[in-house]
């Protein structure tokens, strides 16, 4: 999701990816997850099949990792700051994590092209030799109003040539 922030230093933009859900929603949907397996474990274990108590301990604790990582991935944000005379890129998940900070005349914007129809392009922020990985997370619809957003700025873009991986694409 790109997002238009006010800022008196000039313009920002936050990049997010989509979100369904909540933290607090997936925790719901956890205990949720847990009443039910716990309804079926003391069925299980008054019919006398025991085993089935660390099984099911595995299994809300595997879907309660993999819940966390994914809302872990979908916590990450990044911050684009166009000032005056310089462009700050920042990355983290709750806070600022990496920072990036170029003169606005050295920015440019690099373009993969898809390795695939179904894939998107992977934009790249450039500057001085140095390549930043911009937004990742984003849909191909989003990467393009990224890509236009950041030309409205005034940065040029660059596609590199499409190398061909295979004989599919």
């Amino acid at each position: 999701m790109i997002e238009r922030l006010a800022d008196n230093d000039g313009i920002r933009y936050r990049l997010t990816p989509n979100r369904s859900i909540s933290w607090p929603g997936l925790v719901r949907v956890w205990l949720g997850l847990a009443v039910v397996t716990g309804c079926v474990v003391i069925g299980w274990t008054l019919a006398g099949v025991w085993l089935v108590i660390p099984f099911a301990g595995l299994e809300l604790a595997a879907v309660g990792a993999g819940l966390w990582y994914t809302a872990r991935k979908c916590a990450r944000q990044e911050v684009i700051t166009f000032g005056a005379t310089e462009v700050v890129l920042e990355k983290g998940h709750q806070r600022r994590e990496q920072q990036w900070q170029w003169p606005r005349t050295s920015v440019t914007i690099l373009l993969d092209p898809e390795p695939h129809p179904w894939m998107r392009e992977q934009v790249w922020l450039c500057s001085r030799g140095e390549e930043i990985p911009l937004a990742d997370f984003l849909n191909p619809r989003e990467s393009r109003e990224l890509v236009t957003v950041l030309q409205s700025q005034g940065l040029h873009v660059t596609r590199r040539a499409r190398e061909f991986v295979g004989i599919w694409f």
